[in-house]
């Protein structure tokens, strides 16, 4: 019996608080709650910075709503498609799908009708080209990532990058009614960062991925070329925060930190590198480069809200 499984089964004496604890367990799980905050957090910061700051007290909280079940759906849907290899893994076999927690058919039916329901919802309430950014992004992570290159090639990571990129694509078109050029530059600057993350955790969990027959980099590559991947997109992060800066739509303090941000993940690759893709030093490369997206996000929208004092 699994972890959670034992967990299930105490939880259910304790009737419906104990039951809807679980049900919170399992949706936290099946979204990968903290990956997919930080993609809402892209969202909403691009949204702040496109002006959303004016926007109705609702209408952020729709925003938040609707992102929340439109990646969410997309991320249950991955898991669903996911199981058979997550079942493979140590690091994944005690998710709710691979561990029977829950049905696959019904997180399949229910992934896409709540997908379907937060496109609707979007086009009538947000707009069109929020919309169509949840729909790239589900194109681009169900069918490129998940169900075309994932288990064939490490080229995979360019659909995943595009897919992390269009929440913040996303959260820019609900804040000014369009798609622009610096909605692409906040999508760019995610999709930049994508192959640190992913590499970095790719490199500590890489016995599961090459147990799992999942043809990630850190798996068919040497540390080299990860490393220079990894400083490729650390350069984007840097033009992309300067970027912002020269079009105004940053602060020059904002955009310093963004430099150090992308200068300090050019670093760690270059350790990486120096280290041989040592699995500890990834670790902890990985919570440093989520650390810095997220303070960057945060930077901008504490200099849009001080902007209005």
């Amino acid at each position: 019996m699994s972890e959670k499984e034992d967990q299930y089964r105490k939880s259910t004496r304790y009737g419906a608080l104990g039951e809807l604890s679980e049900i919170v367990h399992v949706v936290s799980d099946l979204t990968k709650f903290k990956q997919t905050m930080l993609l809402l957090l892209s969202m909403y910061t691009a949204f702040i910075a496109a002006g959303g700051l004016h926007r109705p007290v609702q209408y952020h909280l729709l925003l938040w709503l609707l992102g929340y079940l439109a990646v969410g759906s997309t991320t249950a849907l991955n898991m669903y498609f996911d199981r058979d290899i997550d079942a493979l893994m140590p690091r994944t076999s005690g998710r709710a799908l691979p561990s029977g927690l829950v049905s696959p058919s019904v997180v399949f039916y229910a992934s896409l009708a709540v997908f379907a329901f937060s496109v609707i919802v979007s086009i009538v309430y947000i707009n069109i080209y929020f919309a169509l950014a949840i729909i790239i992004g589900f194109v681009f992570d169900i069918g490129a990532y998940t169900l075309l290159l994932k288990r064939r090639t490490p080229l995979s990571i360019i659909a995943g990058a595009v897919a992390g990129g269009a929440p913040a694509l996303g959260g820019w078109a609900a804040g000014c009614g369009a798609i622009s050029t610096p909605g692409l530059l906040f999508s760019l600057l995610v999709a930049a960062w994508v192959p640190s993350h992913i590499w970095f955790l790719a490199s500590y969990y890489k016995d599961d991925y090459r147990r799992a027959n999942v043809p990630m980099l850190p798996v068919v590559a040497d540390p080299a070329s990860i490393g220079t991947g990894i400083g490729l997109g650390a350069l984007v992060m840097g033009y992309v925060s300067l970027s912002l800066w020269l079009s105004g739509t940053i602060s020059v303090i904002t955009a310093a930190y963004g430099l150090l941000a992308a200068s300090h993940i050019f670093y760690l690759a270059v350790k990486y590198i120096d280290k041989r893709g040592d699995k500890e030093f990834s670790s902890k490369a990985f919570k440093y480069v989520n650390m810095h997206l997220g303070t960057f996000f945060l930077l901008i929208i504490l200099e849009k809200v001080l902007q209005l004092l």
